[in-house]
């Protein structure tokens, strides 16, 4: 993620309990050549992620507004490894578990895996939440609530049914020792 910030950059914070997870861009049914397909099935093929330009500057534009705002308190790519994994690195960086509940039409690993382009993370205090949700809607935004941090859990619901949960100090374990684990493994 790269964007200007004039005078005063973002400082990322770590996420408090009760912050909120918020998601700004679409996820896609866009699994080709992400990281899901090159480690889990070994499958080569399917969608692969294309950038929309006019909702990438939108989005891109409404998140640098609320940043300048200091409505947010942290931002995340949600690039590589999808949504999946960028929560799970905030929660290991704020060493707090989260409750997300995911509704789409698309398939939990689609949901959790997919590498869409032009998508944001954010960290807000739930007392910002109407105004930054007003400020979305203004810019024609496309953005979900998707959870809030809380215990020390990483837990991901699709449509309140529960499809993953990890404890965050095994979440950090995997983290910060798997490029040893792959080197020693060839």
């Amino acid at each position: 993620m790269l964007g200007l910030i004039e005078n005063s950059p973002l400082l990322p914070t770590a996420p408090s309990n009760n912050d909120v997870i918020l998601l700004v861009g679409e996820t896609k049914d866009e699994l080709g050549g992400s990281e899901y397909y090159e480690y889990i099935p070994n499958f080569i093929g399917g969608i692969a992620p294309k950038v929309d330009f006019s909702e990438s500057q939108k989005n891109m534009k409404s998140v640098l507004s609320l940043i300048s705002k200091n409505l947010v308190k942290c931002a995340h790519d949600c690039s590589k490894g999808g949504l999946a994994i960028a929560i799970s690195e905030l929660c290991v960086f704020g060493k707090l578990g989260c409750d997300v509940n995911l509704t789409s039409s698309l398939s939990s690993e689609k949901m959790l895996f997919s590498e869409s382009h032009s998508r944001y993370l954010l960290v807000v205090d739930k007392n910002n939440l109407d105004e930054i949700k007003s400020l979305l809607s203004e810019h024609d935004c496309t953005f979900s609530e998707l959870g809030i941090f809380s215990g020390d859990q990483i837990s991901f619901k699709s449509n309140s049914e529960p499809i993953l949960e990890l404890r965050v100090d095994k979440a950090e374990n995997n983290y910060l020792n798997s490029l040893g684990k792959i080197i020693q493994n060839g």
